[in-house]
C-alpha cells in the first residue's frame, strides 16, 4: 500500500516496491526460499522447537506458491518475514536488500500513526497535526479491524516462543513499517477511533514520510546503561541496561567491577531491600548473567544446563558447571523489573532466579523464554536473487531450572503492570513505582 511505482533517482528509473519484471525472477524467488530452508536446516540447532515440521514444511510449500515473476520486493521480503516468525526464534533475524532498504527509509510514504499496544488493545499516541486525540483506542484502518491487524503484524516479527510481549514492544515503534509490509502502500487511511472521553469517530489522512514518522515517536526515555541507586530507606534500585561487552566499552564501564562495588556498597550501607531493573536489556555476555546471580546467592548454583552445536554438546564455556557465590553476596529482598525487551542473557538470569524463587518478578513478561534460546554466534548468509539477508543461531541455550509453568513462553511476572497510554506518554514510570511500593510496604 505504501509502494510509489517510480521515482528519478541518479539519472536512473529507480523502481520501488513495484513489480520488478524478470522472466526469470519468479524461479529465482523460488530458488532462494530452497537456499533458506536448506541452510535453515543445516545450521539452526532446534528449528522445531516450537513449530512442528510438518507446519514449516506446510508454510515453505505455500511460499512456493506464492512466488511469480510479478512478485514485487515488498511482497518477497514479507513472506521471508512470515517464514522466519513462525520459527518462533527471537535471534533468528532478516534485513531487507539494499534496494528495499533505500526505499523503505527514503522513498516510501506510511501510515502516520504512532501506537500504544496495551492489553489485546491498540492506543493511538500521536498523529500528524495531532488529527487523532492522543489516548485514543484504535478500531479499524481501512476497514480492517484493530484486532484483525494485530494478528496479521505479529505474523511478521520473530519472537521467541509464543510470547508477544517483544513483537508489541516492536510495533510500538515500527507499526507503520509493519503495516505496509502486511497490507501494501497507501495513498491514504480511514482511521477509525474512539477518543479517551468515549466518542466514536473517523478520520482520514495522507500517507506520510517516514522521516515525518518519526518526529510523532515519544522520545525515549534517558537511562544510564549502568546504575545504583540508594534511597533513605535503605532500598538499592540496581538498574542494568545490557550485557553487552561492547556496549560497556563504548561507555568507558567495567561490568564486573561496577556489580563488585555496588555489592559491596549494599553490604557497608546494610541496605535491606534490592530492586533490579532488566527492562530493555537484550542481554550480551553469557557469564555477566551468572555473575549478576552469584551476588544473590549463598550457596554455590548451576546455570546451564547444557549448550548444544552442531548437535554436539559444548563444555569449558561460561556459565556451564557449578557456579560459585560472590565472597560479598546480598541475601535480602529482591524485586526484578521486567519487559519484552529483557532478552538472551538477561532473560537467562531471569530464569534461574525464578526458578530458585529467589525474587518476585514486576513488569511484563521477558522476551527470552524461561527454558532457554538460541543465540551464540550467529551466521550470516545473502540470498542470492533476491539481497534479503538472514541471521541464524547456531547454539542452543539449555537452563538449569525446574520445568516451567508454561512451556515455551517468558518469565510471566508475579506482578503484571504496564503503564496506560498516558503515563506512557508522560513517561511515568508505574513498573518501579509499583516496585518501590511493595518493597515499602514489606
Amino acid at each position: 500500500m505504501f509502494t510509489r511505482l517510480t521515482r528519478l533517482l541518479s539519472a536512473a528509473i529507480f523502481v520501488c516496491c513495484s513489480h520488478v519484471v524478470s522472466a526469470q525472477r519468479g524461479d529465482s524467488l523460488k530458488a532462494d526460499i530452497r537456499y533458506l530452508k536448506t541452510t535453515l536446516e543445516a545450521v539452526h540447532p532446534d528449528l522445531y522447537a516450537y513449530t512442528p515440521q510438518a507446519r514449516i514444511e506446510q508454510l515453505f510449500d505455500s511460499c512456493y506458491q506464492q512466488l511469480h515473476d510479478d512478485t514485487d520486493d515488498r511482497q518477497f521480503y514479507g513472506i521471508i518475514k512470515n517464514l522466519l516468525s513462525a520459527v518462533k526464534d527471537g535471534h533468528l533475524s532478516s534485513g531487507a536488500s539494499p534496494r528495499f532498504a533505500q526505499a523503505i527509509h527514503s522513498v516510501n510514504t506510511y501510515l502516520p500513526l504512532i501506537i500504544y499496544f496495551k492489553g489485546d488493545s491498540i492506543f493511538i499516541i500521536n498523529s500528524v497535526d495531532s488529527k487523532i486525540p492522543a489516548g485514543s483506542r484504535l478500531i479499524s484502518i481501512n476497514s480492517h479491524p484493530a484486532d484483525a491487524v494485530r494478528e496479521k503484524l505479529l505474523d511478521y516479527l520473530m519472537s521467541d516462543g509464543y510470547g508477544t510481549s517483544k513483537q508489541q514492544l516492536t510495533l510500538n515503534q515500527n507499526f507503520y513499517f509493519y503495516y505496509y509490509l502486511a497490507y501494501g502502500h497507501s495513498a491514504g487511511f480511514t482511521v477509525e477511533y474512539v477518543t479517551p472521553s468515549g466518542d466514536h469517530k473517523t478520520v482520514a489522512m495522507p500517507a506520510a514520510e517516514e522521516k515525518v514518522i518519526n518526529t510523532l515517536k515519544v522520545p525515549a526515555a534517558e537511562k544510564p546503561l549502568l546504575s545504583a541507586t540508594f534511597t533513605d530507606d535503605k532500598i538499592c534500585i540496581l538498574s542494568i541496561g545490557s550485557f553487552d561487552e561492547k556496549d560497556f566499552q563504548k561507555a568507558q564501564l567495567n561490568y564486573p567491577s561496577f556489580l563488585e562495588k555496588t555489592f559491596r556498597k549494599i553490604k557497608q550501607e546494610r541496605v535491606q531491600k534490592l530492586i533490579i531493573d532488566l527492562r530493555d536489556n537484550g542481554g550480551g555476555m553469557d557469564e555477566y548473567g551468572a555473575m549478576l546471580y552469584s551476588y544473590l546467592t549463598r550457596q554455590p548454583f548451576r546455570y546451564y544446563l547444557y549448550l548444544e552445536k552442531d548437535k554436539k554438546k559444548l563444555s569449558g564455556r561460561p556459565g556451564l558447571g557449578r557456579q560459585q557465590a560472590a565472597a560479598i553476596p546480598y541475601s535480602g529482598p529482591l524485586w526484578v523489573l521486567t519487559d519484552g525487551l529483557t532478552y538472551s542473557a538477561a532473560a537467562e538470569f531471569c530464569s534461574v532466579v525464578y526458578s530458585n524463587h529467589r525474587g518476585t518478578f514486576i513488569g511484563q513478561e521477558t522476551g527470552g523464554t524461561y527454558e532457554g534460546n538460541h543465540s551464540g554466534q550467529m551466521i550470516t548468509i545473502e540470498l542470492p536473487a533476491s539481497k534479503v539477508t538472514v541471521w541464524i543461531p547456531t547454539t542452543k541455550y539449555v537452563m538449569d531450572v525446574t520445568p516451567p509453568k508454561y512451556p515455551g513462553r517468558g518469565i510471566i511476572p508475579h506482578l503484571q503492570v504496564q503503564a496506560t497510554p498516558e503515563e506512557y506518554m508522560r513517561h511515568e514510570d508505574r513498573v518501579l513505582q509499583e516496585g518501590l511500593r511493595q518493597a515499602r510496604s514489606r
